[in-house]
């Protein structure tokens, strides 16, 4: 169904192998991008409770999985949703869990690198390390947000631009949104944040079965 297109797609690690090493074009010397960053630095770990939104453009309705996410600095991100949908980001591995069916990719797998590299970068507040051109930055309410084009590869879709907005008290990641081409989105919010507590190791291991990528 494609109301997953884009999360199944991303844990399946098939963006195109440019991200990793990219620069956001107009990002430098901006000071909404340097302040965010420079918050960013002083986030060891974060939990908090989270909920994705996608929309497909043909359908009316958009469909909402709740759950609890987790990060670790430097390379650790795991999201646990309550109706069992596992996605964790390691420096060793990228693995999903979908209706019960495991798959564990290698971060040795270049597709992989980029994938964990542009999540990492949003959660991190690291905004110039992603792939695209820096369209606007500016506060909004109680938000800094980042409109940030771009042209991802997604399986078979394009991402066309990367909506971001942080807690202005804060400076944290408070939603992530992707957005197709025909209108289609993605979008993530954390809410309540916890930061630079202890998180249980368990939370980012790996699901030990699945097809394993090389």
């Amino acid at each position: 169904m494609k109301s997953k297109v884009i999360i199944v797609a991303l844990a399946a690690a098939l963006f195109i192998p440019q991200v990793a090493f990219a620069q956001l074009k107009n990002a430098k010397g901006n000071a909404e991008v340097t302040k965010v960053e420079e918050a960013g630095k002083g986030v060891s770990s974060i939990q908090c409770p989270f909920t994705r939104t996608t929309k497909v453009a043909v359908i009316k309705d958009a469909a909402k999985a709740d759950g609890t996410f987790y990060f670790q600095n430097p390379s650790n991100l795991s999201m646990k949703y309550a109706n069992g949908e596992v996605f964790v980001v390691t420096g060793e591995n990228v693995s999903m869990s979908v209706g019960g069916k495991a798959r564990t990719l290698r971060a040795s797998n270049r597709h992989v690198e980029d994938l964990s590299a542009t999540l990492l970068a949003c959660v991190k507040g690291n905004v110039s390390a992603i792939d695209g051109t820096l369209k606007s930055a500016k506060t909004i309410g109680q938000s800094i947000v980042f409109k940030i084009d771009t042209d991802m590869k997604v399986g078979r879709n394009t991402v066309s631009a990367v909506e971001l907005a942080y807690d202005k008290k804060d400076l944290s990641l408070a939603s992530l949104k992707l957005v197709e081409a025909d209108g289609s989105y993605t979008l993530y919010e954390l809410k309540g944040k916890t930061f630079n507590k202890a998180i249980d190791a368990k939370v980012f291991e790996h699901a030990s079965k699945g097809r394993r990528g090389k």
